[in-house]
């Protein structure tokens, strides 16, 4: 099991005094993962973590922080449009098991979003680079051992496809 930790403030420094009650709360595996994550998160120089003499924690985002946070912002998620298509469609095909509902649903409604059309009930296609994005997307929604990614050229149903892409967003695709 992996995952990340992010926080954010709007503020700089933020105390982190529910550290006692994450320890209640969470078994000691778990707070371990979250102080292992909390760890990585220094290592790559995207938090500052200082220890009070109170026991809390005072917790700064970097401008490096910031700028990752920023740049995978799910509210400003976009995927570009290039100057020319290359021809290739992007899919996005998922199972997603049941208990996990709730994410496969926000995962249908983010795909939408972004400009993705329905191939099958879980097959997903874009016709623009969106390798990254997707991948921000599992990995907010916890996702990712569930969905797979693939590019394919020469497709029987080419043109379906361009005109149900130009009709839902308004790009026309040459």
């Amino acid at each position: 099991m992996s995952g990340s930790v992010v926080l954010a403030s709007t503020n700089s420094y933020f105390g982190l005094n529910v550290a006692g009650a994450f320890k209640k709360e969470l078994d000691r595996k778990k707070w371990g993962e979250f102080h292992r994550e909390m760890n990585k998160l220094k290592i790559k120089k995207r938090i500052n973590v200082s220890e009070n003499s109170d026991g809390s924690y005072n917790v700064e985002i970097t401008n490096l922080g910031k700028n990752l946070v920023a740049k995978y912002n799910l509210d400003d998620l976009i995927i570009k449009k290039p100057e020319q298509w290359d021809g290739f469609w992007r899919f996005c095909s998922f199972d997603i098991p049941g208990p996990k509902k709730q994410a496969r649903q926000a995962l249908l409604s983010k795909l939408k979003e972004l400009g993705f059309i329905m191939a099958q009930k879980s097959l997903w296609t874009h016709p623009f680079e969106c390798r990254e994005e997707l991948a921000v997307i599992a990995k907010a929604f916890e996702v990712e051992p569930y969905i797979h990614f693939f590019v394919a050229h020469d497709l029987d149903k080419d043109l379906f496809l361009r005109k149900k892409f130009t009709s839902k967003t308004g790009i026309p695709l040459k």
